[in-house]
């Protein structure tokens, strides 16, 4: 009976481990090495991303690979996206892959620039206007920023307005992406588009010739 229950425990064990996933995990702080790991039951999606942090003309790129939660994942599963958050005064975008088969984080992802796009939000212009909640300033949009977005931190003055990816306004992770905090609430909008308004300024001045 004994080593009934030692073989069923042993064959348990076999079949756990036969299961577990596997994924890339970088060796290196560049990741220019990666190493094949076993994750644990707690993070069943393997990832890569590839982020880029702009502030002015300096740009900072961090690659990740790893074993995560499945609520760590912005995106679906599968599916390589860019997200962008923009504030003005300092911008985080990146090119992101979660998926759930061995080793297919394997892909170094290309770094997403941070070039502008045509579109503008409102913003606070520096860091200490947010702080202070006074934002009375407008910013240029870059990248997949498809979306302005307004929101303010809870028991504080705190403000944050600017640019966003809109695949990004219904995700649960958003706020942690924003602001590394749970206590921030977001609303998103349409930006205002240059290409639009430039239009609509042509067509003013047109008709006013014509009017005089």
């Amino acid at each position: 009976m004994q080593l009934t229950g030692l073989f069923l425990l042993l064959t348990w064990t076999v079949l756990q481990t036969a299961e577990a996933l596997q994924c890339h995990r970088c060796t290196t702080p560049a990741c220019t090495n990666t190493t094949s790991v076993e994750c644990d039951t707690d993070s069943p999606v393997c990832t890569s991303f590839t982020s880029v942090t702009c502030s002015g003309l300096a740009s900072l790129v961090t690659v990740t690979k790893s074993c995560v939660k499945l609520s760590s994942c912005t995106t679906p599963l599968n599916q390589q996206t860019e997200v962008s958050v923009n504030l003005g005064f300092a911008q985080n975008t990146r090119s992101q892959l979660c998926c759930n088969t061995d080793n297919c984080n394997f892909q170094t992802l290309a770094s997403p620039l941070c070039q502008q796009n045509g579109k503008r939000c409102p913003s606070c212009g520096s860091l200490a206007n947010a702080d202070a909640g006074s934002c009375n300033s407008t910013m240029s949009c870059a990248g997949s920023e498809n979306s302005c977005f307004s929101g303010t931190i809870s028991s504080s003055s705190k403000v944050r307005q600017g640019c966003i990816s809109k695949n990004l306004c219904t995700m649960p992770a958003t706020t942690e992406f924003l602001l590394d905090s749970s206590e921030v609430t977001i609303t998103c909008r349409a930006p205002w588009s240059l290409k639009v308004n430039a239009g609509l300024l042509l067509l003013g001045l047109s008709a006013r010739r014509f009017l005089f």
